[in-house]
């Protein structure tokens, strides 16, 4: 489930932090990275808690409606689509879903305010409205309302995003490749109400948990090294002048170039501009880019690394 993309970004987190304390070991960064991935993947079981809740109150809703003194004939005869949508349906049957939440304790602290303003901002929206009137009660339909809960509302919550970080140190920047994740899962549903659809494994493969690993343990074990390279490649500018982020970001582009032979250069260097572009300065991507260029440049004249397989891609 977690992307390369992601992966990356959170290795180039912890090593953010490791460099900033004096006193932290490779293996304490490694149980670091370790727990951050967890808890990205746990985050995907809490918004689809979060889903369940917004359901749970619209049903709420619909019962205070009902039990008033003088309920109105609407408040008497609701309209129950968005409780009765399908697709929440089998996520809750879901039986590997309900394990896991249930031996891994997810849950929400306090999340009353949160679930009110998600479900007041998805009510007013034109897309709910054409969806509880729409003449065609489907499954489809049903999968439309959760991928535009998914797509359109939870990423624009700036609520959501606090309450998130509130709750974790490790989510940070990440709620959207969650949400991409979701999508692609519900996209599955439906299938013998759901029973034939698995989970989606914390790693796309056994090889992105070892990549993980060792992208870090390889940047912060050649560290100096390729910090005494980056010098080479920029005489004009003094290291310790250059954004501390933008040397890491080299630093752990030139580790997965170097020691990833199954990883083409060219996508190495295209991942960490795209990050250098969304994390660092307005200028670091033009900047990691010009740097990363010149070096591998210099490596492949040096003869320093080789690529096999998939990673000759563009090298011939």
């Amino acid at each position: 489930m977690l992307s390369r993309r992601l992966i990356r970004i959170k290795v180039l987190q912890i090593l953010y932090a490791w460099s900033r304390k004096s006193d932290s070991t490779i293996q304490q960064a490694e149980q670091e990275l370790k727990t951050s991935l967890e808890r990205s993947y746990y985050m995907f079981f809490l918004i689809l808690l979060l889903l369940f809740d917004l359901v749970d109150y619209a049903e709420e809703k619909i019962r205070l409606g009902k039990e008033k003194k003088m309920p109105t004939p609407e408040e008497l005869n609701p309209n129950e689509r968005f409780i009765r949508n399908r697709l929440i349906g089998d996520l809750r049957n879901h039986e590997e879903l309900t394990a896991y939440i249930r031996n891994h304790s997810v849950g929400w602290n306090d999340n009353a305010v949160l679930v009110k303003k998600l479900y007041n901002t998805l009510v007013a929206t034109d897309a709910y409205r054409e969806y509880m009137n729409n003449g065609e009660d489907n499954y489809k339909n049903d999968r439309f309302l959760i991928k535009y809960l998914l797509s359109e509302i939870l990423p624009a919550s700036e609520d959501l995003q606090t309450s998130l970080e509130e709750q974790s140190i490790y989510w940070n920047d990440e709620l959207e490749f969650i949400l991409s994740a979701l999508i692609r899962f519900v996209d599955l549903f439906p299938a013998r109400n759901g029973r034939a659809i698995t989970l989606p494994s914390m790693y796309r493969s056994p090889e992105d948990e070892q990549f993980a690993l060792q992208l870090l343990h390889k940047s912060i074990l050649h560290h100096d090294e390729y910090t005494g390279l980056i010098e080479q490649h920029t005489r004009n500018w003094e290291v310790d002048r250059i954004a501390r982020l933008d040397v890491l970001i080299l630093i752990q582009a030139i580790t997965e170039i170097l020691h990833f032979a199954d990883i083409p250069v060219r996508v190495s260097i295209n991942e960490y501009i795209e990050i250098a572009k969304y994390y660092s300065t307005e200028k670091s991507a033009v900047f990691v880019n010009g740097i990363l260029d010149k070096i591998v440049a210099d490596l492949k004249k040096e003869n320093r690394f080789r690529k096999e397989g998939r990673g000759l891609i563009g090298e011939v």
